[in-house]
């Protein structure tokens, strides 16, 4: 099968498009009393709708950076310069966003949360550059696998410093121990003594974009044999939901079972959008996710901020109570319908076609703001 334009597959941007739409309406309920459960992460072990979006994201990341790079010009000196010249301030733009969105409209920097969703991205991202730019397809497999296994071990044997045993529980684990020794109150203010972004699954993460890494290297030679591409992940998904049994799926830990069954799901994904939409004339009902896909930093970290500011403005209600203004913009818009997770998902989907829009006119005058 011919392939367009390295830099720019309609297959890669609608999957960005489609993961980026599917976390604005996940974080964004109109009430978070009611919420489908698919549209909710699992308390802890298990596998929900929303647990398959950020690493589906993730896996892009590697998929992008894959055509991006070309190993090949990254061997001297001054490809090696050229390079961290671009990815270093990209990374380190991403980070202090995430930072940004961490500290939005909070008078306090005692208790900063450090780690996040864009922080994890950029750390990724990174990583996944420089891995790129080094090794050989074999040689990033094996870092992945080794990675995997790796964790595995190390959760599933060694005890947690002051409880004597290894745990997978929520309460105690390692990565729990690690986030309080380093990062101290400077995590997610859930109750918990881990960070769902901790240090720990760090490592892991980076074994889901090199996964996507692999995937890329396989667009960049010809996406022949979509197919076979498909098998490989489907072969994955099998391998992880054996793995569960023994090390269960869990999002907050990133655990290795975890990660077989969201890469495999991603390759799946991509094997499919790039036999169906890739070079096709008639792709045209694609268009809108692959539009959302061009800019899908932007229009995540817009969203995000404009909840958050939705929060924080207070304003009175109908009773005369004072309320933030996004639950009165919520009430006034869907207020007339029975309380439940319908309206509650309304609203996120609300929240995705303001962005739509934004991503339109983004579009339409052919921005690309690349953070």
């Amino acid at each position: 099968m011919p392939t367009p334009t390295i830099s720019r597959l309609l297959s890669v941007d609608a999957l960005r498009g489609l993961a980026i739409a599917a976390m604005i309406v996940v974080n964004n309920p109109g009430d978070r009393r009611f919420v489908y459960p698919q549209l909710l992460h699992a308390q802890w072990h298990g596998l929900t709708l929303a647990d398959v979006v950020f690493p589906l994201f993730l896996f892009l990341v590697g998929v992008c950076v894959a055509l991006a790079i070309a190993p090949d010009k990254t061997r001297d000196a001054t490809g090696r310069f050229s390079l961290w010249r671009k990815i270093l301030p990209r990374a380190a733009v991403l980070f202090a966003l995430g930072l940004g969105e961490n500290a939005y409209l909070r008078l306090s920097f005692d208790e900063l949360r450090l780690p996040g969703v864009l922080q994890r991205i950029a750390v990724v991202y990174l990583a996944t550059a420089w891995l790129q730019s080094r090794l050989s397809s074999r040689a990033l497999a094996v870092v992945a696998a080794v990675t995997l296994l790796g964790y595995w071990l190390l959760l599933a044997a060694v005890p947690v410093p002051g409880h004597g045993h290894p745990s997978l529980g929520m309460e105690p684990n390692l990565q729990g121990w690690l986030d309080q020794l380093v990062l101290g109150r400077h995590i997610w203010k859930f109750n918990t003594s881990w960070d769902p972004e901790g240090i720990l699954s760090t490592f892991p993460a980076i074994a889901l974009g090199l996964i996507g890494v692999l995937a890329g290297r396989w667009l960049r030679q010809g996406g022949d044999r979509p197919g076979r591409a498909g098998l490989f992940g489907l072969l994955m998904i099998a391998l992880g939901l054996a793995w569960d049994v023994v090390f269960p799926f869990n999002k907050s830990l990133c655990t290795s079972s975890f990660v077989l069954v969201t890469g495999g799901l991603g390759l799946v994904m991509l094997a499919v959008a790039h036999a169906v939409l890739d070079g096709r004339p008639r792709a045209a009902w694609a268009r809108p996710l692959g539009i959302l896909g061009r800019n899908p930093l932007f229009l995540y970290v817009t969203a995000s901020f404009l909840a958050a500011s939705l929060r924080h403005v207070r304003v009175a209600d109908a009773a005369g109570q004072t309320v933030n203004l996004q639950k009165a913009l919520y009430l006034a818009l869907f207020g007339f319908l029975p309380p439940g997770p319908f309206p509650s998902l309304c609203w996120g989907l609300l929240m995705l076609a303001v962005m739509f829009l934004l991503a339109l006119a983004l579009h339409a005058r052919g921005i690309v703001i690349r953070l």
